[in-house]
């Protein structure tokens, strides 16, 4: 048994692994008259190495007994035999995933499929000499952000590039702003610098010497960036790797089960006569396309009443990680673990789908590109994510959506902080109020991807208005409202 690491009066103590992220931290919780009363990092942990974030403690200590939660409901009868699509989210489980490839090559995620995640483990950051981030870990695989400090006190020179001056960022030995559409050009410009030796953007030209001088670099990036072009970046990755021998570590809401996109289900909605939901998939929908799928036989199995569970003709709660046996493998861990607290009144995708056992159609899935050029609307993650409005803990921390600018195309249209703008892309149009920031690059505008209609304490405007899944989306027209 180990020593307490908790102030509070408890009766057992129960160890479990959190997948609110990738990194699956190892978690202690600490348990009185069947409640938790406080959670912590577990110290033998390989991920957290004792830590454990704000976000964690809330999905595990906070939400499932929340008074928010969604309760009890009939289950319904459904016909399997017609034509389904199944949605995931990044909760399933390996079993979960499993189980829906089992049944139909029709599943769809706001997930990107990415096959091979990374080079090295995560534990063998802090040994690279050389680091280039294109990302902003503390966001979602928040463990990450440790490593890539701990390289950084050991001596090893940090670069950050990106559309948003970050957490990360600011660590930095070298720091730079990139607009959207420069991006996939900015990816082919250190290529070429490996190629030729030097560059003439100094900070790709520092990149490109240390590393190649120090001989033990790693790029970690993002998936909101990949999206841009799939192909190319991962393509970009295996290059420097297969040339350079230089490491790469993809992260954030990515899977390694071949599921296909929105813009796919979009597509293929019409062909399905029922659709089983597990997790928010109508944040993803446009207005155009929200009727035709409200109309379908849609049952949603949802921790919360979010929006698909507004928009669906039945609905299930959803059990929480912390109520379910589970196998997990994501970029950095592969995980089995027990149920921590039984719950008979929430279902999993197991308990709806039969297990067929035909896996045979398995394909990888096609991504188109994004013609990025000018004006681009970043949708990216942040601290609190679509279940963080769910929490009073995370909500605290942004409890209002904005669209951030920078002072230079603020001037442009004499637009100031709490003013309202009106932006167009191809999928719809929504008004956000304005903040003015410095950590944003020029004709770039940026909204937190966290924010719904439907979610308790303020609404929002959800992704799907603007950009379906994706992170990057050219503007059509903006102007102040």
């Amino acid at each position: 048994m180990l020593e307490s690491l908790s102030s509070k009066e408890f009766d057992k103590e129960l160890i479990g692994y959190c997948i609110g992220c990738n990194c699956g931290c190892k978690f202690i919780a600490y348990i009185k008259d069947n409640k938790i009363v406080d959670v912590t990092g577990h110290p033998s942990d390989r991920l957290g190495m004792g830590s454990f974030c704000t976000k964690g403690i809330a999905l595990v200590q906070e939400l499932p007994f929340s008074e928010l939660r969604l309760k009890e409901s009939d289950k319904p009868s459904i016909d399997l035999s017609n034509d389904i699509g199944i949605y995931v989210d990044r909760f399933c489980t390996d079993e979960e995933l499993q189980r829906a490839f089992s049944f139909t090559e029709n599943v769809y995620s706001n997930m990107l499929y990415v096959e091979k995640p990374k080079t090295i483990e995560i534990e063998n950051i802090p040994d690279k000499k050389v680091i280039l981030n294109i990302s902003e870990p503390s966001y979602y695989d928040v463990m990450l952000s440790r490593w890539i400090i701990d390289a950084k006190q050991k001596g090893a020179k940090l670069f950050s590039a990106g559309a948003m001056f970050t957490n990360i960022m600011f660590k930095s030995h070298y720091k730079k702003l990139i607009e959207p559409y420069q991006f996939l050009s900015f990816l082919e410009n250190i290529k070429n610098a490996f190629d030729i030796g030097h560059s003439e953007d100094e900070f790709i030209n520092k990149f490109a010497t240390f590393s190649t001088k120090l001989s033990s670099a790693l790029i970690i990036i993002e998936d909101s960036y990949i999206k841009i072009d799939r192909d190319f970046v991962l393509g970009f990755l295996k290059h420097m790797k297969e040339k350079y021998n230089i490491d790469y570590i993809i992260t954030g809401n990515i899977t390694h089960w071949p599921v296909k996109n929105i813009k796919e289900h979009l597509k293929d909605i019409e062909n399905h006569n029922v659709i089983i939901n597990v997790g928010d998939m109508f944040r993803h929908i446009p207005d155009n396309k929200l009727e035709s799928f409200s109309k379908k036989d849609i049952l949603s199995l949802s921790h919360m009443a979010n929006m698909s569970v507004n928009l669906s003709k039945y609905y299930l709660p959803r059990k929480f990680f912390i109520e379910m046996d589970f196998t997990k493998k994501t970029a950095f861990l592969d995980v089995s673990a027990k149920k921590l607290f039984e719950n008979e009144n929430s279902y999993t995708l197991l308990d709806i789908i039969p297990d067929v056992k035909n896996i045979s159609h398995i394909k990888s899935p096609k991504y188109e590109p994004t013609n990025l050029n000018g004006y681009a609307l970043f949708v990216g993650n942040s601290v609190v994510d679509d279940m963080g409005h769910y929490s009073r803990w995370l909500h605290e921390i942004e409890s209002n959506q904005y669209v951030y600018i920078n002072k230079t195309l603020g001037d442009s249209i004499s637009i100031a902080d709490g003013e309202l703008l009106e932006i167009t892309t191809e999928y719809g149009k929504a008004i956000f109020k304005v903040k003015i920031s410095a950590n944003i690059p020029n004709n770039t505008f940026f909204i937190s991807n966290g924010f719904d209609e439907y979610q308790p304490f303020y609404e929002g405007v959800r992704p799907g208005v603007l950009t379906i899944d994706k992170s990057f989306i050219p503007v059509v027209r903006y102007r102040k409202v």
